[in-house]
């Protein structure tokens, strides 16, 4: 019978193959998930599902050469023959002018102990929560509501060659809900946390249910134009916000495909807006102790005041870059792990009254770019989107599209809000703690005719 190994000993093997083979340089990392999740539709659970899955990332260095490569066989002569091949195909490579080696000094990291382990194994909570968010937007106003409910653990064990070592889990709960009444009125609600004591799906539930009623006779937008005042939730605003984190990743500021290139020490938003990215944190979704080059992650002020303070650097890109790695590798690029958006010092009502002029969206949709450089997006909201005139909310909205560049828009920020959640879901792939923020002059344009699309 093959033997399947477990992380820790996949990593030791794996690392002693590496070496035996003559690497200069090995890194394993072993990621293990375990996911429950239920989708409903027309009210009602359609799916359930559980997902285990384990695969091995292997990062091998010779020579000033380097390669790295994806395995799902835990099986130990699956993972020797695997690894052989990647060396193999390593010593065909050029050298990597990019190449950096590991710090000589490895580092034991101790596994964080602040994961919910009710979300282990999920599957027994999930009906519960789902017939809560079900009753909560049907007694809200919705007729039917569909969506879904993940929940897990992701564990990564990380082993190096210059004596690294590490294991961390973090855990997740993740509900989106659909409301529906009419046939074009709809709401959007979701719930995300790391822990069950903090995660609320009667009110993801209510919200969805509630915009779904209001969304009822929605009109066209009376007319384009690029002065409306745009009040975004956090849903909406951690879309765009959380994209300036992926923006800051020092190989996308390399590659060209960064609206921040050159701009370091400079002004890139209001002096309201702050931002964040956290390893970890408290009530963070993606809490991660090490990197995947072995190195403690950190907190890394982005955006400062509305300036620009940092990139995101693995040991490749801060040696090029002339700096230290900010413990955000991405063996191939480095990115966010949890972002923060500052708060602000106003309420939501206070926001709305400010309003001369605009809407309010609640939820977005297919955020696109017209240009990477220079940050130029659209983006479609839907499930609850409100016009505002004179502070007051006025009528339903359908069918517009917000097109922008994510520095003009985060520029003209009016006001944020003092409470502040956690989102999460297919849209923001980076869970970002965000308020309500509210800004001027924004660009928005019918997303089709008079007679919307079938």
């Amino acid at each position: 019978m093959a033997k399947t190994m477990g992380p820790a000993e996949s990593n030791r093997f794996g690392v002693s193959v590496a070496k035996k083979l003559g690497a200069d340089e090995a890194v394993l990392i072993t990621v293990v998930s375990n996911e429950r999740m239920a989708r409903f539709a027309n009210s009602s659970v359609t799916v359930t599902k559980n997902v285990n899955e384990s695969g091995q990332v292997v990062y091998l260095a010779k020579g000033g050469r380097r390669i790295i490569g994806s395995s799902s066989n835990p099986e130990k002569g699956s993972l020797e023959r695997f690894i052989g091949l990647l060396y193999k195909s390593m010593m065909s490579l050029p050298k990597d002018a990019a190449y950096v080696p590991l710090p000589s000094r490895g580092r034991a990291y101790k596994p964080r102990p602040d994961h919910d382990k009710k979300l282990e194994n999920a599957e027994g909570l999930l009906s519960g929560y789902v017939q809560e968010a079900i009753s909560s937007a049907e007694a809200a106003g919705a007729k039917r509501t569909a969506g879904s409910l993940e929940a897990g653990t992701v564990s990564h064990h990380l082993m190096s060659s210059n004596g690294t070592v590490g294991s961390d889990t973090n855990s997740r709960i993740l509900l989106n809900i659909r409301a529906f009444t009419d046939r074009d009125a709809s709401g959007h609600g979701l719930s995300c946390s790391a822990n069950v004591r903090d995660f609320q799906p009667g009110m993801a539930g209510a919200r969805a249910g509630s915009h779904s009623k209001r969304m009822r006779n929605a009109k066209q937008l009376p007319e384009e134009g690029k002065d409306y005042q745009v009040l975004m939730s956090p849903t909406v605003a951690s879309n765009l916000l959380s994209l300036i984190g992926d923006f800051a990743s020092a190989f996308s500021v390399e590659a060209g495909t960064s609206y921040l290139v050159g701009k370091m020490g400079k002004k890139v938003a209001s002096e309201k807006l702050d931002l964040t990215d956290h390893g970890k944190w408290d009530g963070c979704l993606g809490a991660r102790t090490f990197d995947d080059e072995g190195l403690p992650t950190q907190s890394t002020k982005l955006v400062e005041g509305g300036v620009l303070r940092s990139y995101l650097h693995n040991l490749s890109t801060a040696k090029r870059f002339k700096t230290k790695s900010t413990g955000n590798a991405g063996l191939i690029e480095p990115g966010p792990w949890n972002l923060e958006v500052g708060a602000g010092d106003s309420s939501y009502e206070e926001m709305v009254k400010e309003m001369r002029h605009g809407l309010i969206l609640t939820s977005n949709w297919y955020t696109r770019f017209k240009n990477y450089r220079t940050g130029e997006f659209s983006t479609v909201p839907r499930d609850g989107t409100y016009l505002v005139e004179s502070g007051k909310v006025k009528a339903p909205i359908k069918g517009i599209r917000i097109s922008d560049s994510l520095e003009r828009m985060f520029s003209s920020v009016r006001l944020l809000s003092k409470d502040r959640e956690w989102v999460q879901w297919w849209e923001v792939d980076t869970p970002t703690l965000c308020p309500w923020v509210l800004v001027d002059g924004v660009t928005v344009t019918k997303a089709y005719g008079e007679s919307p699309p079938k």
